[in-house]
């Protein structure tokens, strides 16, 4: 996983550096590693994804599509990063290059299930989204800073006209040379609508802010892992979650601010030229 952050981030001139986000976060290896969730390799399928539709032409779309398909077939979650794949997408074919071989891939893949197991292909997803509580926010810690301003019986469908919302953002205005910050910008956002109280959940949300390069929503990790292992020990789960969720949310709104603030503090940063990272890499 690191391997293919490192090669994307060189390819397109990033600074191989933000690779570290990924390697080094504490979350991998608990999750990755010790837990073994299935996740790593859907993120892994999810970024490869992500950096061949950045390439330029149809066919690289097309393989990006493939694997992003794979990502989704590998767990569900992926498919959030589908509308950063389509940022700033304006010809139908376009989209189509990502869209059809992502949706072949995925049927074809659950295509064996479905004829083996009919209607249990979906397994235990439906008993799980009772248990944690999205069908019903009253019951659990799902909606958690929804719920701070809005009735119970309001979050659901806010939820889907914001996440609508960000989508239609991203694939408007995204950036097709980089659409992991689109991607991001979705999955950031599902998260602080959403608030899970998983920690494996955030093994995307880190890589996708290591090929972005906004550590800020490393914040939206360190809050579901906060939720997940210190619910059991202080309870008050509900209060929990909207807390570090919302620690998470003030740290996203303030960085934009400090990035400002230390760009205006370099040296030289009134008026003579900047060397960049790009500039030193290839001097």
């Amino acid at each position: 996983m690191t391997g293919a952050l490192l090669l994307i981030l060189r390819r397109r001139g990033q600074d191989p550096r933000r690779a570290a986000y990924w390697a080094w976060c504490p979350a991998v290896p608990i999750e990755a590693v010790n837990n073994a969730h299935v996740d790593v390799l859907g993120v892994l399928l999810a970024v490869t994804g992500l950096g061949l539709v950045a390439e330029r032409g149809l066919r690289r779309r097309a393989a990006g599509g493939l694997v992003l398909g794979a990502a989704v077939a590998t767990k569900l979650m992926p498919a959030v990063v589908l509308p950063g794949a389509l940022s700033g997408v304006r010809r139908v074919r376009d989209a189509a290059a990502v869209l059809v071989p992502a949706a072949a891939f995925t049927l074809l893949a659950y295509l064996p299930y479905v004829l083996l197991s009919h209607d249990s292909v979906l397994g235990y997803l439906g008993g799980y989204v009772d248990e944690e509580g999205y069908d019903d926010p009253s019951a659990g810690s799902r909606y958690a800073l929804l719920r701070l301003v809005l009735p119970d019986s309001w979050t659901f469908p806010v939820l889907l006209v914001a996440m609508a919302a960000v989508s239609l953002y991203v694939m408007r205005r995204g950036d097709p040379r980089r659409p992991w910050s689109g991607a991001l910008l979705v999955t950031g956002w599902a998260f602080v609508l959403l608030t899970p109280g998983y920690s494996w959940y955030a093994l995307l949300l880190v890589a996708l802010a290591a090929l972005d390069g906004r550590w800020e929503w490393l914040g939206i990790a360190l809050a579901g892992a906060a939720v997940y292992l210190l619910a059991p020990v202080f309870g008050h789960r509900p209060a929990l979650s909207a807390t570090a969720y919302g620690a998470a949310v003030l740290l996203i709104l303030a960085a934009p601010a400090l990035r400002r603030r230390r760009g205006s503090a370099r040296p030289g940063a009134g008026g003579g030229p900047r060397l960049s990272y790009d500039r030193v890499r290839n001097s």
